[in-house]
């Protein structure tokens, strides 16, 4: 009798310590007409274990969904919540979607919403994702809408290759370019997403550049044309959306673009919850300071040629390139 007791007592306290681990998301808002997964993507990974990440769960709009406790990386239709969102057991973790709305200033038949990668909080989230993940958070297709955007099941996956899988085991590949070892020197030793800041070139019309490593130990500089956020809508549709910044425009030669932030997002905040406070290493190059540098980097960006670029204050250089 005592052992039957003494086993069915293992077996409650072990469902009760199972149902403790588990917690709920849920996302609320509404998505747009033109948004045409409507479905909540999210990725438990281990906080400071790179590459440590459970396989993704979709769930609904405004459902709570059961998810073992931890650590989530979100995303919502290729928007990506700005931070890692914890669950804790027996809660429900609750996140909300932004609107946006098409500003006035923009006019047309087709009109996409994209997101503006000159933005440090979108940069911020490409590092956030590639440090946790060894990859990128969603399937992207270059061809769908003219632009990239979230690629269906048998469509082509653009993104896929960015793993930088070699990069652990870059000496065993013998003589490769120093490009090739270089890149992945700043993989190998990244301690926190900013890290990866040197494997990125952020423009200013929404694409960026990714310096990427094959197995063969070549390095590929491949241009990421503009992540849409919908299928191209009209002026009286909406988009919904995680906090960030993004770009509003009509489809069209020469058609302005509109800068929209959306939701309380920190530009100085920290990502992944590492400090961004760094030990500045200014360097003197011929008897001179960056102030007359072509190019710099700082703490936020590795690839700064304006003071006018967001976290590119030339007083802040780390280091740079002489004129």
């Amino acid at each position: 009798m005592k052992k039957w007791w003494m086993a069915v007592s293992t077996l409650l306290f072990a469902g009760l310590a199972q149902a403790q681990s588990l917690g709920a998301l849920q996302v609320n808002g509404q998505a747009g007409s033109q948004q045409l997964f409507q479905k909540v993507k999210a990725v438990r990974c281990a906080v400071g274990q790179r590459g440590t990440c459970d396989a993704p769960v979709f769930f609904d709009l405004n459902t709570a969904t059961s998810v073992p406790a931890g650590t989530y990386i979100v995303g919502f239709e290729n928007s990506i919540y700005p931070e890692m969102v914890n669950v804790s057991g027996g809660y429900t973790t609750t996140l909300n979607l932004e609107r946006i709305s098409v500003p006035s200033q923009v006019r047309g038949q087709k009109i996409r919403v994209y997101r503006d990668f000159s933005s440090l909080i979108e940069q911020k989230k490409i590092y956030m994702t590639m440090f946790a993940m060894n990859r990128h958070l969603f399937r992207l297709d270059k061809d769908n809408f003219g632009d990239l955007y979230i690629a269906g099941l048998w469509e082509r996956d653009y993104v896929q290759r960015f793993t930088y899988e070699v990069c652990p085991r870059i000496d065993a590949y013998g003589e490769v370019s120093s490009s090739a070892r270089a890149v992945c020197s700043a993989w190998n030793k990244a301690k926190d997403p900013m890290g990866l800041r040197e494997l990125y070139n952020f423009s200013n019309d929404g694409t960026f550049q990714e310096m990427w490593v094959t197995f063969p130990g070549d390095v590929i500089p491949s241009k990421h044309p503009r992540y849409l956020v919908s299928a191209p809508m009209t002026e009286q549709d909406f988009v919904a959306v995680f906090p960030g910044a993004y770009k509003v425009q009509a489809e069209g030669k020469n058609m302005p673009s509109v800068s929209v932030k959306v939701g309380n997002v920190s530009q100085n905040a920290s990502t992944f919850g590492f400090s961004l406070n760094a030990v500045k290493s200014f360097i003197n190059l011929d008897g001179e300071d960056c102030s007359s540098a072509r190019t710099w980097k700082t703490e936020s960006r590795a690839y700064c040629t304006s003071d006018q670029q967001e976290g590119c204050d030339r007083s802040n250089a780390e280091s740079c390139e002489p004129m």
